[in-house]
């Protein structure tokens, strides 16, 4: 399969965001999956606390408890695509163009900074700053009473591929895209006014190209190439990260080897990555390299196990080398100049020293892949030099949380697993029944957990399948998260059920048209995803019911 990175970096509510509009776009099918379920995040999953008080010397509000609801996490969306290709014997080459525009807000009582807290925080700077911001803040509109983020996404994609008549040449796929980003934190002041306090961006070209080759006796390989520039800025008073040039070019090649009872696969990928902040601050170029190798081995017709080695390398991103670093490649002197990152609610501050992060990684796997029985196990272990994490201090500034990006070495051992059923099969009704769970360890070399590290599961669903119809019943208990990082609390466990069914009409020889209702969260629990930096402001949905009409074709 191939495989696209944008490389784009960019704020991580939005990425989230778009993320899970992109894949709600998608799902809710046949083959809608409880686990899959398990680990969506809902985008309320956004900063709010219903304890929190904003103390001033000369003013005091409490932010209303929204008990029941998130207030302010409303979110409408609309998108499109069109696109169109030749087709002719020895290829084709196709041109498309998407839109998506997403309107969000940030819940109450977390990105809210009046005229007072802006004056508090104005003292250390000089007069001349303090007036042009008052001009744009402050008396002439009041306090800031809420915050919505406006996205908008626009890619023109340009994607081909040529077959070749030789034996040793067979088939040339390229990709060309390019993606304009933008989206503005719009604030709306008591006066009824509004106006973007900070506006991120992010244009750049990104392309691929692969050549797949048949080389002697059983073996074939994959040579290829990718690449992408991206201009990276955030301007206004919430801007964090410096205006940054990304850019990031590499080859690779994939060669594999098939046997009558096993085959073989070896990889290696290098990668040159650039990060030039525009404003002086120190850049950073580095080469990555990576390598891989698998076996796969037939057991019998139904069943096989695989051995897989990795060793890879990842660079930083820019949030991890320049969040709130200035010119001179160094953090404020002063603390009370660093800038809040919205989305997480935390004062985050970057390294740039960071290296490179190295991971080795040994996976071993059994899968029966036919019959009434079917499974899969998989186990790994995980060691990462230099592992680059979000480290929360503890230490405060006006009641904002202070972080820092560092790294450590660090070890992940997990599995998961999976086994199906086919318990019934008649000519009207096919029942499927399937058990699955994973769970995953992960400490620091030095000692201690690593934070955000998402929770083990077990779960089981029933899928009914007629003839015109099918009907899903899935029920997952995650476990308690009681294996934290450093000022980190411990999420309760919670189970979620889940229903989904869908009744379906062929319409003519041109599509189908499908009538289903999903439900998610039938039991009401409260569910707080451990691996969110939000968990302890937003919960996920409670129970919720939705009924959707489809046409196929």
């Amino acid at each position: 399969d191939e495989v696209e990175i944008d490389g784009f970096a960019i704020d991580e509510l939005a990425v989230e965001t778009l993320e899970e509009m992109m894949h709600g776009m998608h799902d809710h099918d046949d083959d809608h999956d409880d686990e899959h379920d398990d680990d969506h995040d809902d985008d309320h999953d956004d900063d709010h606390d219903d304890d929190h008080d904003d103390d001033h010397d000369d003013h005091e509000e409490e932010v209303e408890n929204t008990r029941g609801y998130i207030g302010n996490s409303d979110s409408e969306s609309d998108g499109y695509s069109f696109g169109f290709s030749w087709v002719g014997d020895s290829g084709f080459i196709g041109l498309a163009y998407s839109e998506l525009n997403k309107d969000y807000g940030l819940p109450f009582g977390v990105h809210s900074h009046s005229h007072e807290e802006e004056d508090h925080h104005d003292d250390d700077h000089d007069d001349d700053h303090d007036d042009d911001h008052d001009e744009g803040h402050g008396d002439e509109h009041g306090d800031v009473e809420f915050v919505r983020i406006g996205m908008e996404k626009k890619r023109i994609d340009l994607r081909g591929e040529y077959r070749f008549d030789t034996d040793i040449l067979k088939t040339l796929k390229f990709s060309l895209g390019r993606t304009d980003y933008e989206h503005g934190e719009v604030e709306f002041f008591e006066d009824g006014t509004s106006e973007v306090g900070t506006l991120f961006e992010n244009d750049g070209f990104e392309g691929r190209a692969t050549l797949d080759l048949s080389l002697p006796g059983a073996w074939s390989a994959v040579l290829g190439t990718q690449f992408s520039a991206t201009e990276f800025s955030a301007t206004g008073e919430e801007a964090y990260i410096p205006e940054t040039d990304i850019d990031a070019n590499g080859l690779f090649f994939v060669a594999a080897y098939e046997a009558e009872r096993f085959s073989t696969e070896l990889g290696i990928r290098t990668e040159r990555n650039k990060l030039d902040p525009t404003d002086g601050t120190c850049d950073f170029n580095e080469t990555s390299v990576s390598a891989s190798g698998s076996v796969l081995y037939e057991l019998d017709t139904e069943s096989n196990v695989l051995l897989g080695i990795s060793r890879s390398e990842r660079a930083p991103s820019v949030e991890e080398l320049y969040s709130n670093i200035g010119a001179g490649c160094s953090r404020p002197a002063d603390d009370e100049d660093l800038v809040l990152h919205a989305a997480t609610d935390l004062l985050e501050i970057g390294n740039p020293n960071l290296d490179k992060e190295t991971a080795t990684n040994v996976e071993f796997g059994w899968r029966k892949h036919s019959g009434n029985f079917r499974a899969e196990v998989n186990v790994y272990y995980n060691e990462i030099s230099d592992y680059i994490y979000l480290n929360l201090t503890g230490q405060e500034i006006d009641e904002q949380m202070i972080a820092t990006y560092a790294s450590e070495d660090a070890s992940f051992a997990g599995v998961e697993a999976r086994f199906e059923f086919s318990v019934l099969e008649t000519d009207d009704l096919t029942l499927d029944w399937s058990i699955f769970g994973d769970t995953v360890r992960a400490k620091f070399d030095d000692g201690g957990d690593i934070p955000r590290i998402a929770p083990g599961k077990v779960g089981t669903k029933a899928a009914f399948y007629g003839s015109r119809w099918s009907a899903h019943l899935g029920v997952t208990r995650v476990f308690e998260q009681d294996d934290v990082g450093a000022f980190e609390l411990s999420t309760d466990g919670y189970t979620r059920v889940s229903l989904y069914g869908d009744y379906h009409w062929p319409i003519g020889n041109a599509g189908e048209l499908k009538l289903f209702v999903q439900g998610s969260n039938m039991f009401d629990d409260q569910i707080r995803n451990h691996a969110s930096l939000l968990k302890n402001y937003a919960p996920e949905p409670g129970k919720n019911i939705r009924v959707g009409l489809r046409f196929s074709y």
